[in-house]
This record gives structure tokens, C-alpha cells and sequence, in this order.
């Protein structure tokens, strides 16, 4: 049998994942991996490793290279309404018992080139940068798929084509069309984020700081192990009309627009809003996006010879807190599927989907009434979030706390949840 030819679009977190374990697993592959950055990235923010893909990270030999790469947080502070006062939940140290500071907290550009470090010298494995798929053909008579390229690389046939290309992924797009309603798989939550870097002042610490206003307005500073802030401002309401605007300035990446819309929801918030609006005018790593999950119906996220990895299939929206995971353990899954029977990848695919289904649900099962219930649009609404960070925080609920947590639906332990299933050649402690 001929080494398999293997194109993954996406050449971050997802995608170099999936050429480790691939390598690992001694698949026989040739293995082009096409990013449509012109080089690695260096921005993002914070994201972080809970739950099975804890140990899939372990089992990859990176634990010390991601704890290097520590953001510094130490825990959350939550900022009551007088922008004074502060409730504190500090990391927990035990990364079976996470809170919400994980004990991988790292910046997505400095995951997504540990990653990419581990895999750029692997035998089979090649980085091509400045590219993306144009268009791709599932060819049932030669039993391949023919892909034409944006940039540099020739138009060829691969025996599998993997998108893991984000919640806005373009493979999806070619492979799958525009979902049911023209909708590209995406369900809405009725949120907008912006993320950026500014400049790191007095007020800023090792806490990241969360400051709800109304109007379901949501400001963020986090620290970043280079000596800034990284900041996220979101915006929520169960009115989509409010969102108008936005989504229109989003689709067109009309930034300078983007950053006036925000601007003026934000007007008034208090605490440090001023500071952070006034540093945004000068950021060059402003990101705005649309908080949705993916949702790729019964039809599931696999297709003939295409598949879909992480955002790109799947996305259970940062609300989730497991977006980066459910990537880790699908990279992972969708590797073992593929070394089990390189000889039938449509069969490959189908188990992919089969076994990952059931994680990726539950990844993507928010608490009843999220995000709305989160961000309040009225000062009553903000005083009994206050009340109950309040008994969160609190040195009683830090007792017993854990122990209420046990009588959570399983759904909701994320930190519980298992490997949905382990392969020969690919071992994980667990």
C-alpha cells in the first residue's frame, strides 16, 4: 500500500495535533499541513487544557513545555459594580479539580508552536505557510480528493482532506455547503467578543479581573507572560436586532468600525473600561468574532474522504471552557480511527464521528440560559450575580463546594469526563 496523502488545513492547535499523533501511531502518510498565516502566530489569548485532553498532552511528552509557557494567572478576581470591591477564587493546583484558572492556562499562539515545534521535524510531515484550499472535489471515481489551492501548492488528489479551520472554516463550507437556512452549521448565542493586547499598568495583576456592567456587558484583563494585558469585552443580549451593526462590520472585517461599535456599548460602563477603550484604539491584534457553537446536525462532522477537526466541526463557543480540549482529545480520536484501517478512511471517518459524538455533545451542553444568564442587563440582575460570586468565593463554599460539585449532572464535571476510547501504539494514563 502507497503512503497515504494527507492535506489538514489549519496549521494550529487541531492540525498539529493530529500530524503528532498520526506520526506516532506510524500511520504511512505524507502529511501537508497548510496554514493561511504567512508564518507561525504570535498573538492570541488565553486558553487552557482540562479534562481528558490533560492526560492526551501528558501522554505527548509537552506538560513541561506548556507549564513554561504559564500566562502567570494565578486565580479570578470578579470586580462588584463599584469597581472597587473584588470576590477571589484562586487556582486550585490540581488539574483533576480545576477551577476557573486552569493549571494549563497558556496563550493559543504559544500552544498552537509547542505544538508545531514537536511536529516540524517529523519524517512525512511538511508546513506549507500563505495557502488555502480554493476548491475541493470528492472524486469517487479515483476514490480521492482533488484540491485546488489558493496560492503556491499544485492542484492534487489526497486520500483525506482534514479542516481544521475554525468555527468560520472554509472546508466546511466546500465540503458541506451552508448548512440548514444558510446558516454554515452555526447556532447563535447571542454574543459578540472582542479580544486584544494593551499596555500592562498598576492596576493589572497575576488575578485575571472580570467586570459585568448592564446592558450584558462583560469586560476581562488577564495576564500574559510578556508584560501586558491580554483584554476580552463581550457583549450579550437574547435580541439578536442588537447585533445588526456588528455582524455586518464582522463579515466585512471593517475593523476601525468594529472598534467604534464597541466603543459606544461600552460608554458609561465604569471601572476600567475608559482605560482599556482608550488602549484599543492604537492595538494591531484587535480580533472581533461572534460567539456561536458548531453544529453540524445528524449528518456529523465527517463526509467520504473529508473530515472536520476541532472549531471546524465542532465548536462548543468559549463559553464552554473546552474548546481547546475537545480539539486536544478529537486530534487524538481522529488519528486512532485513521491507524486502525489506513486502507478504508470513509470507514476511519465514520467511527470518528461515532465515538467522538458523544464528548462532543456534552462539550457543547452549556448551563440552562447561557450566556444570558451570565452577563445581566439590569443593576438587579448584576446584585444577584454579585450575591451568589459572593457565596461562591467564600471561604465555606471553598469546604463544601467540591463536594456539591460531585452531585452536578456528569455533564457538567468536565474535569470527570474520560477518554472516549484509547488506541493500540497511542497509550494514555488515565
Amino acid at each position: 500500500m502507497a503512503p497515504l496523502k494527507i492535506l489538514i488545513s489549519g496549521g494550529g492547535i487541531a492540525g498539529s495535533c493530529l500530524a503528532w499523533w498520526l506520526y506516532k501511531a506510524n500511520v504511512d502518510a505524507q502529511i501537508t499541513i497548510i496554514e493561511r498565516a504567512p508564518e507561525p502566530r504570535t498573538s492570541g489569548q488565553a486558553v487552557d487544557i482540562r479534562g481528558a485532553a490533560v492526560e492526551v498532552m501528558k501522554a505527548m511528552g509537552l506538560e513541561q513545555a506548556i507549564r513554561d509557557k504559564n500566562t502567570t494567572e494565578v486565580g479570578f478576581e470578579f470586580v462588584y459594580s463599584d469597581g472597587v470591591s473584588k470576590a477571589r477564587m484562586a487556582a486550585t493546583g490540581d488539574d483533576k479539580n480545576q477551577s476557573f484558572t486552569s493549571e494549563y492556562e497558556i496563550l493559543r499562539a504559544d500552544l498552537a508552536n509547542i505544538f508545531y515545534d514537536a511536529t516540524k521535524g517529523m519524517k512525512g510531515i511538511e508546513y506549507v505557510f500563505d495557502e488555502t484550499i480554493e476548491d475541493l472535489v470528492q472524486d469517487s471515481q479515483a476514490d480521492k480528493v482533488q484540491v485546488k489551492f489558493t496560492n503556491h501548492l499544485p492542484q492534487a488528489y489526497y486520500d483525506l482532506v482534514v479542516g481544521a479551520d475554525g468555527q468560520i472554516s472554509r472546508t466546511r463550507r466546500l465540503a458541506f455547503g451552508h448548512g440548514p437556512q444558510n446558516g454554515d452549521y452555526l447556532h447563535r448565542l447571542g454574543e459578540y467578543m472582542a479580544f486584544f493586547t494593551i499596555p500592562r499598568n498598576k492596576s493589572d495583576s497575576h488575578w485575571a479581573q472580570w467586570y459585568p456592567a448592564t446592558r450584558g456587558r462583560i469586560l476581562c484583563t488577564r495576564p500574559s507572560p510578556y508584560n501586558d494585558t491580554r483584554v476580552f469585552m463581550g457583549v450579550v443580549d437574547w435580541d439578536l436586532k442588537r447585533f445588526s451593526e456588528i455582524q455586518d462590520l464582522v463579515k466585512r472585517r471593517d475593523e476601525k468600525g468594529a472598534k467604534n461599535w464597541l466603543a459606544r456599548e461600552f460608554e458609561g460602563a465604569g471601572w476600567e473600561t475608559q482605560r482599556v477603550l482608550d488602549s484599543m484604539k492604537t492595538t494591531d491584534d484587535f480580533y472581533m468574532q461572534e460567539i456561536v457553537q458548531v453544529k453540524m446536525g445528524e449528518e456529523g462532522f465527517a463526509k467520504g474522504r473529508i473530515a472536520l477537526l476541532g472549531d471546524a466541526g465542532y465548536c462548543p463557543s468559549p463559553l464552554s471552557g473546552m474548546g481547546t480540549s475537545l480539539a486536544i482529545v478529537g486530534s487524538y480520536v481522529l488519528a486512532g480511527e485513521i491507524a486502525s484501517s489506513p486502507s478504508d478512511i470513509p470507514a476511519a471517518l465514520q467511527r470518528y464521528v461515532t465515538t467522538l459524538r458523544p464528548f462532543s455533545d456534552q462539550c457543547q451542553r452549556l448551563m440552562p440560559g447561557m450566556p444570558q444568564a451570565l452577563f445581566p442587563q439590569s443593576a438587579w440582575g448584576l446584585k444577584l450575580e454579585a450575591m451568589l460570586v459572593t457565596l461562591l468565593t467564600s471561604p465555606t463554599w471553598q469546604r463544601i463546594g467540591p463536594w456539591v460539585k460531585m452531585l452536578l449532572p456528569k455533564d457538567f464535571q468536565r474535569d470527570k469526563w474520560q477518554l472516549p476510547k484509547q488506541y493500540s501504539g497511542m497509550p494514555v494514563s488515565v
